[in-house]
């Protein structure tokens, strides 16, 4: 059974060493350092800090952070800020990996903030907090299957950046660490300025890296070019647009950062087989 705890008093816990779901909704600024297993660390609102291991991660609202296990962790949150912790224990981790994988080498993250985007991992965080906010008696009886689930998104998706990582012949775990960061702080920047207009030059400048060097990396790694990776950001934000807000189509091309209708209306139909209207339409019903 995997525990679930919610708190919203300054947390009074020395380790998290089990299968654990942990909500918090800090009531006012809270600073905590305690011993860890495997956790995935979500903010639903606000910035939470997380000390380790001789350096600092800054996750905000909508990012995720894996860190490794047998780690001590300081976490420290502003008052507003909440998020949920999905503690996963060695066996647990283990056993996934084991199905997954014939290496005997350890299972270790990259330990770095990421963007909830169009991951397997992102779905499931998403199916989770939608549930747990709006649905709490469901979640609750679902809640054993949603951590396995969000536990082999978590194995499959380190083993496919190390899969893609082995393909281009990087093979050290600070290398890879390194490289991902790029393509990370590339996404946080296209998904921050995705309704500007952005070339391959801006985003390789803001990132320090050769353009060539960068389209190739986020290439292999996403599975997408950066430009097709930004339209991804923009229809998925029209898309959002169309079902919620009562603008023109029009305005939400041009807000969503196309710089026409009719480019609009194309990408929409390519990437979803239907036309904003139709679209429109049918989320409506």
């Amino acid at each position: 059974m995997v525990k679930l705890e919610e708190i919203t008093e300054v947390p009074n816990f020395s380790s998290q060493l089990e299968n654990k779901i942990l909500y918090a909704a800090h009531n006012q600024d809270t600073s905590i350092t305690y011993q860890s297993t495997y956790t995935l660390k979500y903010v639903l609102e606000g910035t939470k800090y997380y000390h380790f291991g001789g350096q600092q991660v800054e996750v905000s609202k909508g990012q995720y952070l894996i860190l490794n296990n047998d780690q001590s962790i300081c976490s420290e949150a502003e008052k507003g800020a909440k998020g949920l912790s999905f503690f996963l224990s060695p066996e647990l981790i283990n056993e996934i990996y084991g199905h997954h994988s014939s290496t005997n080498a350890p299972l270790e993250f990259f330990e770095q903030a990421q963007t909830k985007s169009n991951t397997h991992l992102g779905h499931w965080l998403h199916q989770i907090t939608q549930l747990f906010e709006q649905e709490p008696i469901t979640f609750r009886q679902q809640k054993d299957d949603l951590f396995l689930m969000l536990s082999e998104a978590i194995v499959q998706e380190r083993l496919y950046l190390q899969d893609k990582f082995n393909e281009l012949k990087i093979v050290k775990h600070h290398t890879q660490k390194e490289l991902y960061r790029l393509i990370s702080l590339a996404k946080e920047y296209l998904h921050d300025c995705g309704d500007e207009h952005l070339t391959l030059d801006t985003l390789s400048k803001s990132i320090g890296v050769s353009k060539y060097y960068l389209h190739r990396l986020f290439t292999k790694i996403t599975g997408r070019t950066p430009l097709q990776y930004l339209t991804y950001i923009r229809l998925e934000k029209a898309k959002n647009r169309l079902k919620y807000s009562q603008g023109t189509i029009l305005d939400i091309a041009i807000d969503c950062g196309f710089e026409s209708l009719s480019y609009f209306s194309i990408a929409f139909k390519k990437h979803l087989g239907v036309s904003p209207s139709q679209y429109r339409k049918s989320a409506r019903l």
